[in-house]
């Protein structure tokens, strides 16, 4: 990489402004998300390929969605990832919040 093309890129990265901390948390939630699906997938002793399967997608939808991405405000992905893994999705809305929440992430 020549220095000209690497000036640029850090003007472009300063110009741009920092995330705000809703945008961080939410990032944060949707990669803890990710994190679990992948530790119960792999609980499961299934491949990606597998669990594709038994929801009826692909692959590379549940990479996405194991990376952190694809499930935002997807209820219906999340109830058929929990069928496909024979769990149960539950979405409460408690007015407090049990300390630990086993197989859980907690997003508000």
């Amino acid at each position: 990489m020549n220095m000209a093309n690497h000036s640029r890129w850090d003007d472009v990265k300063k110009g741009r402004p920092s995330p705000s901390a809703e945008t961080r948390t939410a990032v944060n939630q949707d990669l803890a998300l990710g994190q679990l699906i992948y530790d119960l997938r792999v609980e499961a002793g299934l491949s990606q390929r597998e669990l594709a399967a038994r929801m009826g997608t692909t692959q590379s939808v549940i990479s996405r969605l194991e990376e952190g991405g694809g499930a935002r405000n997807r209820l219906d992905t999340l109830a058929r990832v929990a069928t496909a893994l024979d769990r149960h999705l539950i979405v409460s809305f408690p007015d407090k919040v049990p300390a630990t929440l086993k197989d859980a992430v907690q997003v508000a």
